[in-house]
């Protein structure tokens, strides 16, 4: 039984060896996708256009919208003289925030009696991570230009709460931390299934399934020897991007290897059976990439990789837990960022083994069915 699997595993290599763009697709595009979206994710946000309305016209304001454009994040290019005006640079999207210093703002600023002074800042929410990351930043502009200015006598103290706050896991807040782990996996689960989804549909398309069928092989030797093929590639392709993500971008690695190499050796089972099932019920290749493209973006929208899974709607948060990527991907960033040990992600590990049960007795049912 294990050399007729050993030899249709060879088989698949064979073929797969022959298949010059599904090699260029297995080595360099997942290592250029990691890179691109890596580099992206680095670079954060910064040189926002902003168009800034002064109606006070002093040399205070005029220092707080030097402060603005001295930030790596903003870049002060419009000077609107009107509402009208300023709303029609957002309008045109040439401008992504609006700054209103309202006039009185110095008076307001300097005077104990006076109520304080306020600015306005309109940003562009069409673009949600200026909406989320530009606020910060205006907000940091003015503590640091209110402290610049009020400055508290010797001696004095003043009540109130004092937050200490630190960060785990992440020091600095490193976006990359958090999106490369998830990009990988997301890399990983596209590769193993696409790998799984042309494994029988291209022997229909260049007819040697039926050959395949009256070889004196078993239709369960067929079935595990057409998947080990992906799931090795899979798992190479794995670690080879893990090798970039712990040494190209200096990720650590904080939990077991072993452990993490398990998440990713049951999630890749896992997604390829459901790729088996899409070769089955297939006619050609180009059927077949479709689904996996289809499915791709249903499991993007599921996993929590575009949004946290508890900010879901309910009947969303029941179906992720179907989702092999939302497993793959949390089990692992986990075990890389916070050391999660074994019992950590169980819970992740037992989903992953149910699902990669049962996406293969499905497949082997649909198999035997269709072959009847």
């Amino acid at each position: 039984m294990l050399r007729q699997i050993a030899n249709i595993t060879w088989k698949e290599f064979l073929q797969i060896r022959r298949d010059t763009f599904l090699i260029l697709f297995l080595i360099l595009a997942p290592t250029m996708q990691l890179v691109l979206i890596s580099r992206n994710t680095a670079r954060g946000l910064s040189d926002v256009p902003v168009a800034v309305l002064d109606m006070d016209q002093t040399a205070l304001s005029r220092e707080f919208i030097a402060e603005l454009n001295a930030t790596q994040e903003l870049t002060v290019r419009f000077y609107p003289q009107s509402h009208d005006e300023l709303h029609r640079l957002l309008d045109d999207g040439k401008a992504k925030v609006g700054v209103v210093v309202p006039m009185g703002f110095a008076r307001e600023f300097n005077s104990p009696f006076e109520e304080p002074a306020k600015v306005q800042a309109l940003v562009d929410g069409t673009n949600i991570l200026i909406g989320s990351m530009v606020e910060p930043t205006i907000a940091g502009v003015l503590g640091r230009f209110t402290r610049g200015h009020i400055q508290i006598p010797p001696g004095v103290t003043f009540g109130g709460v004092e937050v200490a706050s630190s960060a785990l896991f992440n020091p600095t807040f490193n976006i990359q931390w958090f999106v490369i782990p998830s990009t990988v996996a997301f890399i990983v689960y596209q590769v193993a299934l696409v790998l799984a989804a042309t494994g029988f549909v291209r022997e229909k398309e260049i007819g040697t399934l039926e050959q395949l069928l009256i070889t004196p092989i078993r239709r369960l030797e067929l079935i595990i020897g057409k998947a080990l093929a992906p799931i090795i590639l899979s798992m190479l392709n794995f670690m080879l991007l893990l090798a970039v993500q712990t040494w190209g971008y200096n990720i650590p690695l904080r939990g077991d290897l072993g452990l993490l190499l398990l998440v990713a050796l049951l999630s890749i089972i896992a997604i390829v059976g459901v790729g088996t099932l899409i070769s089955l019920f297939t006619q050609n290749q180009q059927q077949a990439v479709l689904l996996v493209f289809l499915l791709a973006i249903l499991e993007v929208t599921l996993s929590g990789y575009m949004l946290p899974v508890e900010n879901m709607p309910l009947v969303m948060r029941y179906l992720a837990q179907i989702s092999i990527l939302q497993h793959f991907m949390t089990a692992s960033r986990a075990i890389i960022l916070r050391g999660a040990t074994f019992s950590m992600v169980l819970p992740h590990l037992l989903a992953l083994l149910g699902l990669s049960v049962a996406s293969g007795l499905i497949a082997w049912k649909t198999f035997t069915r269709q072959v009847a």
